[in-house]
């Protein structure tokens, strides 16, 4: 048995039939699906860089938005404080005005307690006299003068 090693025309046949289904392979199969990959690539790039964006501003807005809520209650607290002095005033007028009132009243009933003391003492004498009176009589069984 004997090899024989001479190429014969199925080689360049092969080769030939190679070449173009490699040529063919790459027209139509490699790259679409290179392209293909290249398109979806670009745009994972794009929406990262989009959602870098959005975050971005995202961050901006969330501190702008917490910097407006502190200025807001700083601003409700001077408010309220100026709220609770303005209170605090009020209330002291109106405990003053109040003790003013009730010292008044007190002075006045005072007045009023010792005129009517000074009443009933003179009633309790004007009565004591007469109820001595009628003692001594009904006691001595005469009228006394």
């Amino acid at each position: 048995m004997q090899i024989n090693l001479t190429p014969d025309w199925s080689l360049v046949a092969i080769m030939a039939i190679f070449t173009a289904n490699y040529f063919i392979v790459r027209r139509f199969f490699f790259k679409p699906i290179n392209d293909l990959l290249l398109e979806r690539e670009r745009d994972v790039r794009s929406a990262a860089a989009v959602h870098e964006e959005a975050m971005s501003r995202f961050h901006e807005a969330t501190s702008e938005m917490e910097a407006r809520v502190q200025e807001s209650r700083r601003k409700a607290a001077a408010i309220r404080e100026g709220h609770r002095a303005e209170a605090a005033k009020v209330r002291n007028h109106l405990l003053e005005q109040t003790r003013g009132e009730a010292e008044g009243s007190i002075a006045a009933a005072e007045s009023e307690l010792k005129s009517s003391v000074s009443t009933a003492r003179e009633r309790i004498v004007r009565e004591a006299d007469q109820l001595a009176r009628l003692a001594a009589e009904k006691i001595l069984g005469r009228t006394v003068a």
